[in-house]
């Protein structure tokens, strides 16, 4: 790899970011184990590894795995209940490592690695797994990084952690608090997350109304089928009088 350390700020427009492809995994992973300060063993439950590259020369380096399982300044600024925490999780990515290469440190690269990885983040994931990423988060080591090139690249900071970890199902005390970043990838995200019903987007949908004073109430297109086969109830089982179907029927009234 040749030095890139003058890359001029001028070039920072011709960076490329994309998926690794299969056989350069052991060269991001060994990059990573040797240059992140963490070191590196595997990304966490549903994962994609970038690249970012000027020319054909790898300057950085980005691994995105599942979101934290709990987080309270970020479930409070979602405001989403357990249950739809629960099932909701997979639509954010949680970006567990990011590494600019010693030779390549340039001014304001961080920050544009960032944005492009953004722009595809939820259609790589969505290809790759079935469903998009709304939103985007991470933790960072206040000690160590002010967050700057988060910030920069429109990520909020909601907070800081309470010092905790999370090792097969228990929660242990490390004492080593992190600040809370998220990045939302679509305008309603929290919104959408914290929904009782599933929003199309999440069923596959778009996002445009749905014309209901047009459509037919029965048949296989009609406004009984789509409910019935794209809205899930959230309700739990105990407890439930009316069909969900009815009550959203009376809703539609």
């Amino acid at each position: 790899m040749t030095d890139s350390s003058s890359l001029p700020v001028r070039d920072l427009r011709q960076i490329t970011v994309r998926p690794i492809l299969h056989e350069e995994d052991s060269r991001w992973n060994a990059l990573m184990r040797t240059h992140h300060y963490l070191g590196f063993r595997s990304l966490v439950g549903e994962s994609l590894k970038y690249v970012a590259l000027s020319g054909s020369e790898w300057v950085a380096l980005l691994g995105w795995g599942a979101a934290a399982f709990k987080c309270g300044d970020r479930d409070r600024w979602i405001g989403w209940a357990p249950p739809e925490q629960f099932r909701r999780l997979r639509y954010i990515a949680n970006n567990q490592r990011f590494l600019i290469l010693p030779e390549a440190r340039t001014p304001h690269l961080a920050s544009r690695v960032l944005g492009l990885c953004l722009r595809r983040l939820s259609s790589d994931w969505r290809r790759q797994f079935n469903h998009p990423i709304l939103l985007a988060e991470t933790f960072v080591d206040p000690s160590r990084f002010a967050g700057t090139c988060y910030k920069a690249a429109g990520w909020i900071c909601l907070g800081e952690t309470r010092g905790f970890g999370r090792n097969g199902g228990v929660y242990y005390a490390h004492g080593q608090k992190k600040t809370v970043w998220v990045r939302p990838l679509h305008a309603r995200a929290p919104a959408i997350l914290a929904a009782p019903f599933d929003d199309p987007l999440l069923l596959g949908g778009s996002m445009s109304a749905l014309p209901v004073d047009s459509l037919r109430l029965d048949g296989e297109t009609g406004l009984f089928t789509l409910l019935r086969t794209t809205v899930r109830d959230p309700r739990k089982a105990r407890g439930i009088r009316h069909n969900y179907l009815s009550v959203l029927l009376v809703g539609l009234a």
